[in-house]
């Protein structure tokens, strides 16, 4: 099972990620950090972790 984080993109816009099973990164390759700042909540997306989070979901 896969879990939604969500952490800065490339450009430092808080997205949701995708994490890997092991929740150590994310489906993109970006690095999981934990954030105890509150933030803004969003509905925008890692289109890389969405891209292979959907190959991976075709395949099983």
């Amino acid at each position: 099972m896969h879990e939604m984080w969500c952490g800065p993109d490339t450009s430092g816009q808080r997205v949701w990620h995708i994490l890997t099973t092991d929740k150590t990164g994310t489906l993109c390759g970006a690095e999981r950090q934990e954030d105890p700042r509150r933030q803004d909540p969003t509905d925008k997306h890692c289109l890389p972790c969405m891209t292979t989070f959907q190959a991976v979901v075709q395949t099983r």
